[in-house]
Order: structure tokens, then sequence, then C-alpha cells
């Protein structure tokens, strides 16, 4: 694992497969990234980003963390991604996950908790691998839970108590 990416940069490219630059304040995604064509884990958690590039594309990217970002776009470009296995994106401002997210057929695990999400996309039923949904910290009502319960019956999907409300 490296954790800079003065460090990666001491190897060759082709060898950098895990790269922490984590709680480092960061507000874009530095271009240095993308040399890194074999690249499977990724980790930006606790920076100060608000979306992702368009051309965010790592072609063999399998673990992403956005966690604790101000990030409040989820980007489509996250779902060219279509190696990803985990992602993470729990404590953001995310309020709508697009329908692209279908796409992500390998995705097993999808951490969203704590974001200010209304809805799920009907493409969420794509996901056959999908195992654990996280979605605590936001407030769905019963009928809503019961709803993605019933469509995603193979996942376990975590929610805060539901209420009698509107969502």
């Amino acid at each position: 694992m490296f954790t800079s990416l003065e460090e990666a940069a001491t190897v060759h490219p082709d060898s950098v497969f895990r790269l922490d630059l984590s709680k480092n304040k960061l507000q874009t995604v530095p271009a240095e990234i993308y040399v890194f064509k074999n690249l499977r884990e990724l980790n930006l958690s606790q920076n100060k980003f608000t979306s992702l590039p368009d051309e965010f594309f790592l072609p063999n990217l399998q673990i992403l963390n956005l966690e604790k970002n101000n990030i409040d776009t989820f980007s489509n470009s996250i779902c060219q991604n279509t190696k990803l296995q985990y992602l993470y994106m729990g404590k953001n401002d995310v309020a709508v996950i697009p329908e692209c997210i279908g796409n992500l057929t390998e995705l097993v695990w999808f951490d969203i908790w704590f974001n200010p999400i209304r809805e799920l996309p009907m493409s969420m039923t794509n996901l056959k691998k999908l195992r654990h949904l996280d979605m605590r910290g936001v407030t769905f009502s019963n009928d809503f839970q019961k709803k993605w319960s019933t469509l995603l019956p193979w996942v376990k999907i975590e929610f805060d108590l539901g209420c009698d409300c509107a969502n």
C-alpha cells in the first residue's frame, strides 16, 4: 500500500495496486493517479472532494473509498469503473444515485450511509452480486424499506428504524 503519490512514483506505475490518499485535504482527484493502470484499491476518504471528474476511470479498480468528503453528486464517471466490487461513500451529501449504478454488476458491497438519499434507482436490481447495502443514518418510510427489501432479497440492507413518513 502506497500512502502518497511521491512514494508510488518511485516504482514502475504497473506495480502500484493499492493507493491510500486519505486525510490529505485534497479538493480534486490528482491526475497522476491515472498512470496506475493496475490500481485495484484507492482510498480517497476524509478529503475535501465535492465531486469526481468526468474522466475518473481506472480500468482495474475494485475498491473505492470516498467516505467522509463533501461529495454532493454521485458522478456518472464512477459507473465507468465496472470492476468495482466495494464502493464506500458514507457521510457525504449525495441525494441522488444515478441509474448508471446498474452498470456496476461486480459490486458486492455498497456503503452509502448518512447521505440525504430519498430514492434508489430501479437499476439497483441489476446488481446480482450485491450482498451488502448500508443505508443507515437516513430516515426512510417503512414502505420504502419493505419495497427495497423485496426488490433486493439477496442483499443484506442496513436501515435505521423506519417511520410512517412520506419517503
